[in-house]
């Protein structure tokens, strides 16, 4: 009788397996990953990861929390559009920015709000739209936020989220904080491109939507790399092994200083960061191709690293 040790393979051989993941990164400019959050003090949560994109390999350059020393959300608000503009300048023109957070929400929601014509023209049209409805001069974001839950009513997911295999719809109780605030402050930005409503322009910083989670899952299977008190699980070893994943499939190289605090983040932001930045290179490797063509433009679209990619292209 056939036992598992057996025959001329391993024993841990499995018909059929595919080689390991790989991933394309661009050969020059500058990709921002960011971290985002809607919470009171966003700014002691924002986390931003910086790949700087050469002929030689792709390197993890710097994560740092860019408003944090001032981290109330009005204040993050008004800094944005600078901060952005200055980074922007240090890439001389070549940067794109993948933010963790909706930048539109379901048709639905858009129609039962009014605004959908907006949310037809991109993210910064529809913020403003937001802003003038919940936020008016003065207003609490808190109250704002509460507000805009309650007029959306069931969670309703987009296209994207489906097709990304999303945790959360932009609506859901733990995320409908972040897609307000990040809507409203993307609201502030001019002379971007917002993909895909807008198509890249040479000289003008590319903003996308990703989603970290996606671009875990793709390429190692898992999703689960945040400590939870509530199951007592240290999981810096799945952080390290996502950072030594993303060495071996898209060639990233980081010093052991940077890779420590993505180890040592317990709540897993710094890795979010990281992977943010990944996904956004990896979409603007393929030239930000690929929406299904059923995707409602006054949704948007989730950018990330190619589905299967341990597949032959």
């Amino acid at each position: 009788m056939a036992s598992e040790s057996d025959g001329t393979g391993s024993a841990s051989a499995v018909y059929g397996r595919a080689p390991a993941a790989k991933v394309t990164l661009p050969q020059r400019g500058i990709v921002l990953g960011l971290a985002w959050s809607g919470l009171e003090g966003a700014g002691n949560q924002i986390v931003a990861a910086k790949i700087e994109c050469t002929r030689g390999k792709p390197k993890l350059t710097q994560v740092w929390r860019p408003f944090q020393d001032a981290p109330g959300r009005r204040d993050v608000r008004e800094q944005f559009a600078g901060w952005l503009a200055e980074e922007a300048r240090w890439a001389e023109g070549k940067l794109t920015v993948g933010l963790d957070s909706p930048f539109s929400l379901s048709e639905t929601h858009l129609r039962q709000l009014g605004l959908l014509r907006q949310a037809l023209r991109g993210p910064a049209t529809l913020g403003r739209g937001l802003e003038e409805r919940f936020l008016p001069s003065g207003a609490d974001f808190s109250e704002a936020a509460e507000s805009f839950k309650g007029q959306l009513g069931k969670d309703r997911l987009r296209l994207a989220d489906c097709y990304r295999a999303a945790l959360f719809p932009p609506s859901h109780l733990r995320l409908y904080r972040q897609t307000f605030f990040g809507l409203v402050t993307l609201a502030r930005l001019a002379e971007v491109s917002f993909l895909p409503w807008d198509p890249p322009k040479a000289g003008r910083p590319s903003l996308v939507e990703v989603r970290p989670e996606h671009v875990s899952r793709v390429l190692s299977g898992t999703c689960a790399y945040r400590d939870d008190a509530r199951d007592g699980v240290n999981r810096s070893g799945a952080r390290a092994a996502l950072l030594r994943t993303l060495r071996t499939s898209a060639g990233l190289e980081f010093e052991m200083e940077l890779a420590a605090k993505v180890v040592e983040d317990e709540k897993g932001l710094v890795l979010d960061a990281v992977l943010s930045a990944a996904g956004a290179a990896a979409a603007q490797e393929d030239g930000f191709q690929g929406v299904p063509s059923n995707v409602p433009r006054s949704e948007g679209w989730i950018y990330s690293v190619r589905e299967e990619p341990w597949r032959d292209v």
